[in-house]
């Protein structure tokens, strides 16, 4: 019995294999979208071979819904740097060709040229309708966490007393749980560190946990212990939190919005008095990230004027986005005041609040396209707002940390014209008294060890040797100008 059910199974597995748009279908949804994004020909189809389908949840309205896979090859038809920040990056046009990060192969990190050869394992999602299969927009999968280690020690009892305060809580489970939440969080964190200074490792500062500073942090020091640094990452709030904690020597080199580390060197906002860096250096720009002010489309808010009390999750307090929101606001008339600010426990969280109706819009600075975002867009449309063109002026003219950016078309799906934005650039900083060799070893591991791409981090594709001094905010370490000076390594 068990034997004939699972023969019906396999059965219906490679019924449904055939089923669905055929490969003309595919290679034409393809080619629709490469020549709705780029104005001027980058990529020709040569080769789509259809590998085989699967059914999806039904659309909303009850229509059928399949991915179809597919393995291609596309010929550049001319010079093209996927990673030159005003291009499409290596990101989108995953998204684009329906592919994780890893699923494109070929791109160069100075640059491809005519002729080369992208090979992408690709998809392409099909809703049916009465004329029959239309290709929608792809959703990429969701990121998965690192797992994190448990160990035993002495400290278990009290391991084992907050366990019970967590599964039984006092009045008010929720906040309670909430406030354990934080609290451990804030102590993994100050233990980390300490184990780390007490192995006289060298500690990077990334992030919030599965973001992509913290996967960044963690793919370098990954490079550097194959160096033979004793290197690890620590995860933390963001860009404000790294530099006072590279400040005080608790780390070595941490990640940073230019806009913060600008304020940092030059003792404004939080970094005033005491907290004042005039000693931190830049080791590279690594990428742009582009100010997103996100709401649902079928809801009232179409500007950011319309923010006036509304409930706006702007991140940590201690983050970079949080600083450079306030300025935005500013930049269109509205005080901090007139916005009631909050934040969720990470990105996730923030995205879903939305969802939920707990917050009317969400501010972030982050690499486009966040992945959390595409989701959003393909399950739920968003509205991610312009910024005005005299607010742009004034924020680029008082602050040379921002920088114009423009989301491209495609960036996110329904995406169909470019958004205007401003951006900051990434930096890795550290102290002017970091040795020469340190940096080096820590740049190699950048921009000629680490393939962040297969590492799964949508940023990576666009840290690259040709952009590393583009939107400085703060001194070049001498010793990175040494670095940037010398020949660069040979293409592959």
């Amino acid at each position: 019995m068990i034997r004939r059910l699972i023969l019906l199974v396999l059965a219906a597995l490679l019924a449904g294999c055939g089923r669905g748009p055929d490969p003309a279908e595919i290679q034409a949804a393809v080619e629709t979208r490469l020549h709705a994004v780029f104005a001027q020909p980058v990529l020709e189809v040569e080769t789509i071979r259809r590998l085989g389908s699967g059914p999806l949840a039904d659309a909303p309205d009850g229509a059928a819904r399949r991915i179809v896979y597919f393995n291609g090859r596309f010929k550049l038809a001319r010079d093209y740097a996927f990673g030159d920040w005003r291009s499409l990056n290596p990101a989108a046009l995953a998204t684009l060709l329906g592919a994780t990060e890893r699923g494109v192969e070929g791109i160069e990190r100075d640059g491809n040229r005519a002729g080369d050869v992208l090979r992408v394992k690709g998809s392409v999602t099909f809703q049916e309708s009465a004329q029959g299969w239309q290709a929608v927009d792809f959703v990429p999968p969701p990121q998965t966490a690192a797992s994190q280690a448990a160990a035993g020690s002495p400290a278990k009892a009290t391991i084992e007393r907050i366990q019970n305060l967590f599964n039984d809580p006092p009045a008010n489970s929720q906040r309670a749980r909430t406030i354990i939440t934080e609290e451990l969080a804030a102590a993994d964190r100050k233990i980390t560190r300490r184990l780390d200074r007490l192995r006289r490792a060298f500690v990077l500062a990334g992030g919030p946990e599965t973001g992509e500073y913290d996967l960044l942090a963690r793919t370098i020091a990954a490079r550097l212990a194959a160096q033979g640094f004793d290197a690890s990452s620590s995860s933390t709030q963001g860009s404000i939190e790294n530099l006072q904690l590279l400040q005080r020597g608790a780390v070595n080199v941490a990640i940073a919005q230019g806009d913060i580390a600008r304020q940092a060197y030059l003792g404004q906002g939080a970094f005033g008095g005491t907290a004042h860096h005039p000693e931190l250096r830049a080791l590279a720009s690594l990428y742009p990230e582009a100010l997103h002010v996100v709401v649902l489309a079928d809801g009232p808010i179409h500007d950011i004027g319309d923010l006036r009390g509304r409930r706006l999750d702007a991140g940590p307090p201690a983050s970079g986005t949080r600083s450079s929101a306030l300025q935005v606001l500013a930049a269109h008339g509205l005080a901090p005041a007139s916005v009631e600010l909050v934040s969720s426990a990470g990105f996730d969280d923030t995205v879903q609040a939305l969802v939920n109706g707990r917050v009317d819009a969400i501010a972030s600075v982050i690499h486009a396209p966040a992945r959390q975002l595409q989701r959003l867009a393909a399950d739920h449309r968003i509205r991610i707002l312009p910024l005005a063109p005299a607010a742009i002026g004034q924020l680029t003219r008082q602050d040379p940390s921002f920088v114009r950016l423009a989301l491209a078309p495609g960036t996110y799906p329904g995406q169909g014209a470019p958004i205007a934005t401003v951006g900051v650039s990434a930096l890795l900083v550290a102290d002017a008294g970091m040795p020469a060799d340190e940096v080096r070893g820590v740049l190699r591991a950048v921009f000629e060890q680490a393939d962040f791409i297969a590492a799964g981090s949508p940023a990576g594709g666009q840290i690259a040797r040709a952009s590393a001094r583009v939107g400085m905010t703060i001194p070049l370490h001498e010793a990175a100008g040494r670095y940037f000076e010398s020949a660069a390594p040979a293409r592959r």
